[in-house]
Order: structure tokens, then C-alpha cells, then sequence
């Protein structure tokens, strides 16, 4: 019996001393502590779902760029001017060289301006005649009025509106009449534009012109009549007004009764 015990106890000796050997070095140096538990403990099955934090509400966490310190990001960036704008620009003055000088036309003598500005509105290149027009525009002299009125008309509508603009920036009552035909171009855009015109003016002489389009029957056009009717004010403008109230769009009554209470206030 004593031999069996030395026998059983002989080979449990054996198979823990192979035991010890097979185990990594690095586990049997680390002994548990009593804040942590030991590694037989904490091991959890691959199948099994990681429990989720309370701080992170099931969603997957997204770390965010971290940003430069604030001694690099006061640095000054340098600006550089975009290669494709740049190439834009001189293909701009390669295409029409006579952009610049009439922009220099512009610090000229308003004789001298005029002498060259003129034959540009009867250039072939309806770039030409609109940088031609918008500087007589930005001239804001008497002289320019008669070479303006020529310029509305030009074929192209585009050109005829810069031209109205450009009279209407005058602000010269004689350009009345040169604006007032307009009121009626075959051009939508042109006879709005013109009805704005004669609004920037403030002209009373505008007022009956005005007053025969709030029959059209284009609501655009009777919309923007109204507005100018407004803009010019005075009792023969608001007697217009007064009819306006029954125009057949409900918007346009609405507007003029607004307006009206606006003069009369």
C-alpha cells in the first residue's frame, strides 16, 4: 500500500515538474496581486460579446483630427494668386488688348474718352461694345448722354440693358426720353430694366409712361410699374396707384394698397 502512495505521488511530482516547464517564463514570473486577478481568471471565450461602456452609448468611438498648436496656427498663411485665375486674366487682355485702355480712358479728358469710346460701339465683338458702354456709364457726364442713347440700339438685349443702366446711373432727367420707347422692346429684360431706369430717375415727366403699362398683360411688368409709380410718388402717381387696387393680380393689389398707405402716411 505504502508502495502505491510513493508510486501515485512519484508521477503527480513528474507531471507537475513537465507542467512548469511547458509554462512561458513570462507567466510564471508574474504572480497575482491583490488588485489583480489571475490570468486564468480574466480570460474571457472569443465567442463571447464584449459588454459595452456606459460611456460609450453602443456607438463606435471616432477620434477627432488633432489640431496644430496654437503658435503654429497664428503663423500667417501666404496667399497665393490661383494659377487658373491668373491664366484666365491674361488670356482675358491677350483676347481683347483694348479692355485696358479703356479702362485708362476713364482718367482722360471727357473729349478724348468720347473720341474713342465712340467707334467702340460699333464694334464687331459685343465685348468691345459693353466695356465701351459701362465706362460712359461710370463717367457721370452730360456728354456721354447722346452717345449712350445711340447705344440702345444695339442688336444684342444684354447691351441695350447696360445701356439703360448706364443712362439711369446719369442721373440727368433729359434721359427720360431717351428711355422711355424701351418701356416697350420686344425684349422682356429690356423693358423691365427700363422701368427700373426711369424709377432710379424720379421723374415726374416718367410718371404718365408709367401709368400706361399697368394695363399690360405681362404681371411682371405691371409689378415693376408699380414700384416705380411708388418710387416717383406725388399725387399724380398715387392717383395711378389708387386704379392699381383692382388690378386682376391679387399680388399687385396687395402691393399697391401697401404703397399707397406708405405716401400718404
Amino acid at each position: 500500500m505504502d508502495t502505491i502512495k510513493t508510486t501515485a505521488l512519484t508521477i503527480i511530482t513528474i507531471v507537475a515538474c513537465l507542467m512548469m516547464l511547458l509554462i512561458p517564463n513570462s507567466y510564471r514570473n508574474q504572480a497575482p496581486t491583490s488588485d489583480m486577478m489571475p490570468a486564468t481568471q480574466v480570460m474571457v471565450p472569443l465567442n463571447q460579446a464584449r459588454p459595452t461602456s456606459k460611456f460609450e452609448g453602443g456607438q463606435t468611438t471616432v477620434l477627432e483630427p488633432v489640431e496644430a498648436p496654437l503658435a503654429e496656427q497664428d503663423k500667417p498663411k501666404t496667399v497665393t494668386a490661383s494659377p487658373t485665375a491668373m491664366q484666365a486674366a491674361d488670356w482675358t487682355l491677350i483676347m481683347y488688348p483694348e479692355l485696358a485702355r479703356i479702362e485708362a480712358l476713364e482718367s482722360q479728358s471727357t473729349d478724348s474718352a468720347l473720341a474713342e469710346l465712340s467707334p467702340m460701339l460699333s464694334n464687331d465683338d459685343p465685348v468691345i461694345r459693353l466695356a465701351a458702354i459701362e465706362s460712359l456709364g461710370d463717367m457721370n457726364n452730360p456728354a456721354t448722354l447722346p452717345v449712350l442713347t445711340a447705344a440702345l440700339n444695339d442688336p444684342n438685349p444684354q447691351l441695350r440693358i447696360a445701356a439703360l443702366e448706364a443712362l439711369a446711373s446719369q442721373e440727368i432727367e433729359l434721359a427720360v426720353g431717351s428711355i422711355e420707347p424701351y418701356l416697350y422692346d420686344p425684349d422682356l429684360e429690356v423693358r423691365l430694366t427700363a422701368i427700373d431706369a426711369l424709377a432710379v430717375l424720379e421723374s415726374e415727366q416718367a410718371i404718365h409712361s408709367l401709368a400706361g403699362l399697368l394695363s399690360d398683360p405681362d404681371v411682371r411688368v405691371r409689378h415693376y410699374a408699380v414700384n416705380a409709380l411708388g418710387e416717383i410718388g406725388g399725387k399724380n402717381a398715387i392717383s395711378y396707384l389708387m386704379q392699381a387696387r383692382y388690378d386682376p393680380n391679387e399680388t399687385i393689389r396687395a402691393n399697391a394698397e401697401a404703397i399707397l398707405i406708405e405716401l400718404e402716411s
